[in-house]
């Protein structure tokens, strides 16, 4: 549920959902569905009614925390998904096809999805490379990235990509010491890929990734997370602040869960230069309950 009560105006691109405090911009209002019935198994990690309560009974408000940011790589670093067109490129046949559909329908878990996808390819690794070096990240991103690190606020790329495909796009773009938690590739004789999902859950079986998890060990942190896909929904409703769109936007949406719709990344760097605040842990919320007041 988005809400609209400030007479200040949102970043470009950004919803209207826009609090009086610009550090408590857009809280997201988690699902009333567990959210282990999006992740089976996962009720430990599940921001289920009492973890809520125990949130907000905490001394300092997490709009207050230091954020740590989160992003999905593909249609969200850049314009348009990266992974889907090397498939579709160099994928000798139209069986992916087929096993996009089947996944899109429920019937094939995205891990053998992907599985059966990238081992269906033919392409050398310097091949792939070199195609690879051409796609640009949005520009918004280093501004983001170097906002960060003069804040000493942690950046982290969560995708159901493959770690040296992101990897050399980012040092192609200049960008280098970015976390990436993503599955793993590798290149054989004769063009052939093995993938492998060191994160896969089960439980997830949107999701080759369970990307969640990796926010789970920031939980005294303020998660800041963008995505666009069924994969980030897990992600999504374990943040604080989301910026979606596309698929992950009307999922959010449906559920009653407040998010930032966008486009390029400007709006999340826009939102970043709000929380100044954040990173200061005011002195009164550090006290304890009497000596604070």
């Amino acid at each position: 549920m988005r809400s609209s009560s400030s007479s200040m105006s949102a970043p470009r691109g950004a919803s209207c959902c826009f609090s009086s405090n610009p550090t408590t911009w857009c809280p997201p209002i988690w699902s009333d569905r567990p959210w282990r019935s999006i992740c089976r198994n996962s009720a430990a990690l599940s921001p289920c009614l009492g973890a809520s309560r125990q949130r907000r009974s905490r001394r300092m408000p997490r709009s207050l925390l230091k954020p740590v940011l989160f992003f999905d790589f593909d249609n969200t670093l850049m314009q348009g998904d990266m992974l889907d067109e090397v498939i579709e490129k160099y994928s000798p046949n139209e069986a992916w096809r087929d096993w996009e559909n089947a996944w899109a329908q429920g019937h094939l878990a995205a891990r053998d999805c992907l599985r059966l996808q990238v081992e269906n390819m033919r392409v050398s690794r310097e091949r792939l490379f070199e195609d690879l070096t051409r796609v640009r990240i949005d520009p918004a991103f280093a501004e983001i990235v170097e906002w960060a690190k003069l804040r000493q606020v942690g950046v982290n790329i969560v995708s159901d990509s493959f770690v040296p495909l992101i990897r050399h796009i980012l040092r192609s773009n200049g960008i280098d010491g970015i976390p990436v938690f993503a599955n793993d590739l590798r290149f054989l004789a004769n063009g052939r890929l093995v993938a492998s999902f060191p994160f896969y859950d089960p439980a997830c079986e949107r999701s080759a990734n369970a990307k969640a998890r990796h926010l789970m060990p920031y939980r005294a942190n303020r998660i800041i997370f963008a995505g666009d896909g069924h994969s980030d929904l897990d992600a999504a409703l374990a943040a604080d602040v989301v910026f979606a769109k596309c698929a992950l936007a009307n999922e959010l949406d449906a559920r009653g869960v407040a998010f930032y719709p966008f486009d390029t990344l400007e709006p999340v760097l826009a939102y970043l230069e709000t929380v100044e605040d954040a990173l200061r842990e005011p002195a009164a919320w550090a006290a304890g309950p009497d000596e604070g007041r």
